[in-house]
């Protein structure tokens, strides 16, 4: 079925690259009115894509495009003035020119974020114009031509027609393939984790900070791209690149549908060409088109592609009932779904002597002279269950994130696993064996609870990032992900999900569902320590069961667990040892029979 699957995918993808090289063929041989119209709209398709790259993946509003889109453009046409440069050596040099400028706004989402991201990236354009503007290099308010791209031979001419509509057309297929495939690879749930999850992204060794400064210098070299095709077509001057421009590209992909895979290029088209259709009053154009942006956000948030999901939806139903009552019924979720049944109790493993985990004499204070945590020891036996318990408040989520890397104490030690890990970030926890979770699921509700768990191994895949832009064509990268996802399946059947709740996406789940998922992601890359922060929160009885149960078939593989819990009775019935803070200092810790009746215990904790 699978073989099968691919076969079908392939031959669709075959036959889109045959009618879009039909549709170019039938464009470059058209008149020069149907050339320029669509050349342009194609510009823009580039430039929605690129946008939607940032915005809809990682969650980076970008108003700096239309800048980028000049660098690649003016860069061009100076460039081949001044320097003579060849226009094909030109495309590489504006694509870097511009990824490495949006690197560095990329690297501007490290310190600002949401609308302060989007008010700097809108400054940049400002500046960008106020340069082309006002330069004598630039040729100022006049602006300057492009360089003429070369013509085909005459004999090759005569079939292929225009040479530059090709050379547009390519860059356009070059653009939609990488985002594309960047949404079919391992790395899309991965950047949707980034997005809205991040804490958790880090969590299982994704460096949160790189992913956006490349993600956006991508989504730059793609802008400089789309520049360097539209010298070619048309006479350049700063107001083609101001804010509006900007502004209008966010409208595209608003319009079309955010993180969608025709959205940009359906909102491209339709903005672009708009005022081409509709042949009236420039004024009267803006006010309709005002109109129509703001009855798609009020009423289709997910834009055009989700008002096409919304009548498919409906159509869908009204077949549904139609159809004969006696229609045979579909087969159980998780009879077809072809995932492997794990073996629940796994292959027993005999727990090495020592400890997994030692934190000594931390110290940490948000506030300077205000201590949190002082001289706090915790040691954790490798393959026992550890709780930590406290009052709140009393630095239990503190000192959890000090051990997983989310914050660095400013006195103590760390050692996980024998090396020493309190000076590393929370994503190189994992390649030491260290997996957390978090005390409200923090997972990407928009996802399949099945992808969301393949984001657990992404620290033991190699190059999921670099591979993603060509994804579909590496037969290495597919046979990865194939891997992922069976792993990720064994793993959410290790705490109980059947087959039929893999597909569903977390949004659709309830919480007790929400709960074994994010269990599953921070199992499934098979940790040697385990952090379980409020696993109980919001369980029923017999969810709590179940949990205890997972618990101990994991820590008989050999599993270090730390858990930390307001539910003692949990804590004293199914912990080997028990570590009690109180007010940031350490009461005791030991074996948890002994902590149980530990007077100290009783009156700081228990109220005893």
């Amino acid at each position: 079925m699978t073989g099968m699957l691919r076969r079908h995918s392939w031959i669709g993808a075959l036959v889109l690259l045959a009618a879009f090289i039909a549709g170019t063929w039938g464009v470059a041989k058209s008149g020069f009115g149907i050339q320029s119209i669509v050349t342009v709209a194609a510009i823009y398709v580039i430039l929605a894509v690129s946008l939607d790259l940032v915005a809809g993946t990682v969650g980076l509003y970008s108003l700096g495009h239309a800048g980028l889109f000049a660098i690649g453009a003016y860069g061009t046409s100076l460039l081949n003035r001044y320097l003579d440069l060849d226009v094909f050596l030109l495309l590489p040099i504006v694509i870097v020119a511009a990824g490495l400028v949006g690197a560095m706004l990329g690297a501007l989402s490290l310190r600002v974020s949401g609308l302060y991201f989007a008010i700097t990236t809108f400054i940049f354009t400002i500046i960008v114009y106020v340069v082309l503007s006002n330069s004598s290099w630039t040729f100022g308010l006049q602006g300057t031509t492009g360089p003429i791209f070369p013509a085909f031979p005459v004999a090759t001419g005569a079939v292929l027609g225009r040479s530059v509509v090709w050379a547009v057309a390519a860059v356009v297929l070059i653009a939609i393939v990488i985002s594309w495939s960047i949404r079919a690879s391992a790395f899309y749930p991965v950047l949707l984790a980034v997005r809205d999850a991040e804490p958790y992204a880090r969590a299982n060794g994704v460096r949160s900070s790189l992913v956006k400064v490349g993600i956006f210098a991508l989504s730059a070299g793609m802008a400089g791209m789309a520049g360097w095709a539209f010298s070619f077509l048309v006479y350049q001057s700063p107001g083609t690149f101001g804010w509006v421009a900007s502004v209008n590209l966010l409208v595209m992909v608003i319009i079309g549908g955010m993180n969608t895979r025709l959205g940009p290029i359906l909102g491209a088209v339709l903005v672009s060409v708009f005022p081409f259709v509709v042949k009236i009053d420039p004024f009267w154009q803006e006010v309709v088109f005002g109109v129509v942006f703001v009855a798609v956000i009020v009423f289709f948030p997910r834009g055009l592609v989700g008002l096409g999901d919304l009548i498919a939806g409906w159509v869908r139903r009204a077949i549904a009932r139609r159809a004969p009552a006696d229609a045979t019924e579909p087969p159980e979720a998780g009879a077809a779904s072809g995932a492997p049944t794990p073996d629940p109790e796994g292959d027993p493993v005999v727990p090495a002597e020592g400890d997994a985990l030692a934190a000594r004499g931390i110290r940490f204070s948000y506030v300077p002279g205000v201590p949190v945590l002082q001289d706090v020891d915790m040691v954790v036996r490798r393959g026992t269950i550890h709780g930590l318990i406290g009052p709140n408040g009393s630095g239990k989520s503190t000192l959890v994130n000090l051990i997983s890397g989310e914050l660095r104490a400013q006195v103590g030690t760390i050692e996980l696993n024998g090396a020493r890990v309190e000076r590393l970030s929370s994503p190189t926890r994992p390649a030491h064996g260290l997996m957390r979770t978090f005390q409200s699921a923090v997972l990407v509700r928009e996802i399949p609870v099945l992808e969301n768990t393949t984001v657990g191994l992404y620290s033991t895949v190699k190059h999921i990032a670099g591979r993603s832009i060509v994804w579909p064509l590496l037969p290495g990268a597919r046979r990865d992900y194939r891997a992922m996802r069976e792993r990720s399946a064994a793993a959410l059947g290790s705490v109980g999900l059947e087959p039929s709740w893999h597909p569903a996406l977390v949004r659709d789940v309830p919480h007790g569902v929400e709960q074994l998922t994010q269990l599953a992601s921070s199992i499934v890359s098979e940790p040697s320590v385990l952090i379980l922060d409020e696993p109980l929160a919001g369980l029923s009885g017999a969810e709590i069961a179940h949990v205890a149960d997972i618990l101990h078939r994991l820590k008989a593989r050999g599993v270090t667990i730390i858990v930390i819990e307001h539910q003692t009775r949990f804590i004293f019935d199914h912990c080997d040892d028990v570590t009690v803070i109180a007010a940031g200092e350490l009461v005791t810790s030991g074996p948890a029979a002994e902590v149980r009746t530990n007077d100290r215990v009783r009156e700081v904790y228990l109220g005893q």
